[in-house]
């Protein structure tokens, strides 16, 4: 749907399942414009889904290129200009999570099942494999890290600990920025998400609290804002994530729960199938959600429009009362037939440009990220940047098209 088109006082959270996607998953992920959605399988396959004709595709990820991590201690990146494998980056240990920068795939963040986190720079002129380490300390010694997630600049990396210690790196440099203890006791923190902005982060960790941070510009330390739970069940989450605005964070049973980032409210509860649920993930920037069940069906949650057809017509206005029509003074003149023919035929000849793409801003902070001018980590990512700049890049589509009209010529 167009985003112009959309209700600007409509609900910001989804209402109910529309549709399930037959598929045997354990966990997806929406692309960067949220037309598609990857599901990865536990026999090491990956599909994609297009949800405006749910229908199945081959390979892709997040435009022309696609990662993928699995427990065999190898990372795959594939291209998508031509559905094979572009190159492999092997480990000594199974792979617990792997992640593009957010500006440049020739750089990878990683983090190993032997609670390591590593930063791996694929670039020619840089190439490098880097352990994340406490640079604080009198001699740089490991941290037990069991999860780790870039900024949405890339500039910087969060990084969580078995020990509840929630720790800030410079991306350019790997040297640590802060080090902050969030969690009750020795409890592991288990995820972190990042809001679009960069100026929010959402914490789940094993004392069964979702914990909302915010992080200051200049020191990156970070304020406590809110702490979500459940009192009376004790509901241990089992992930966590914004919404497009950067709003909302949930997840746990196969109920989801949505709050309000800034007031600390619960907004609503989702109930879902039977199913427990695995893993969850939200549209960039619409009312949409994803929920993988136990079973390997992803449910796709979403709000129900109502159409208002009496307002459908940009020349109409709708009206709540009855009101007197105040006629203009030329709206009913002859028109000139010569003018007419004239005007007409200059907007038949008006060139549309139905190909450029319109970039996606989500959050807030966008522009202001964008327009903020560029520093020694831009020049750094940008130093051999990738050729991957193209929306909802799906050749292979093509490909499984051309297949099809050859089966039917034979």
């Amino acid at each position: 749907m167009n985003a112009a088109l959309l209700d600007p006082f409509g609900q910001d959270y989804p209402e109910s399942v529309e549709n399930t996607l037959d598929e045997y998953a354990v966990c997806a992920r929406f692309n960067r414009t949220g037309r598609f959605i990857a599901a990865g399988r536990p026999d090491g396959k990956t599909s994609i889904w297009d949800l405006k004709r749910k229908e199945l595709f081959s390979w892709s990820r997040n435009s022309r290129y696609l990662l993928t991590s699995s427990k065999d201690w190898n990372c795959i990146i594939w291209d998508m200009s031509n559905g094979e494998r572009c190159s492999t980056v092997r480990f000594d240990a199974p792979v617990l999570q792997a992640s593009f920068h957010p500006r440049n795939s020739k750089v990878l963040l990683v983090t190993l099942q032997t609670q390591q986190t590593i930063l791996v720079d694929l670039r020619k002129a840089t190439r490098s494999r880097t352990e994340l380490m406490d640079s604080q300390a009198q001699q740089p010694e490991r941290m037990k890290t069991v999860t780790a997630v870039f900024s949405p600049d890339g500039k910087i990396i969060q990084v969580g600990t078995s020990t509840g210690v929630l720790a800030t790196f410079n991306t350019r440099t790997k040297s640590m920025l802060s080090c902050t203890k969030v969690s009750n006791g020795n409890s592991s923190i288990k995820h972190i998400a990042c809001d679009n902005s960069g100026r929010y982060l959402i914490v789940n960790s094993n004392d069964r609290i979702v914990r909302v941070l915010e992080i200051t510009s200049q020191t990156y330390d970070l304020e406590l804002l809110h702490m979500f739970s459940d009192p009376i069940s004790k509901t241990p989450w089992n992930g966590i994530c914004f919404s497009g605005d950067g709003r909302a964070g949930h997840k746990s049973g196969h109920h989801v729960y949505i709050w309000d980032r800034s007031s600390g409210a619960l907004v609503k509860i989702l109930e879902g199938p039977t199913e427990p649920l695995v893993d969850a993930d939200w549209h960039p920037f619409r009312p949409i959600m994803s929920s993988v069940a136990s079973s390997g069906l992803i449910h796709i949650w979403k709000t129900t429009y109502s159409e208002n057809w009496s307002a459908f017509a940009p020349g109409f206005e709708e009206l709540e009362e009855n009101v007197e029509y105040q006629e203009h003074e030329d709206e009913f003149d002859v028109e000139d037939e010569v003018d007419a023919l004239r005007r007409k035929k200059m907007e038949e000849d008006f060139e549309v440009d139905v190909e450029t793409v319109d970039p996606i801003i989500v959050g807030k902070q966008a522009g202001e990220a964008q327009s903020s001018g560029q520093d020694e980590d831009d020049h750094w990512i940008a130093l051999e940047p990738d050729d991957d700049v193209v929306l909802d890049y799906v050749p292979v589509l093509d490909i499984l098209e051309r297949e099809s009209e050859e089966e039917d010529d034979t």
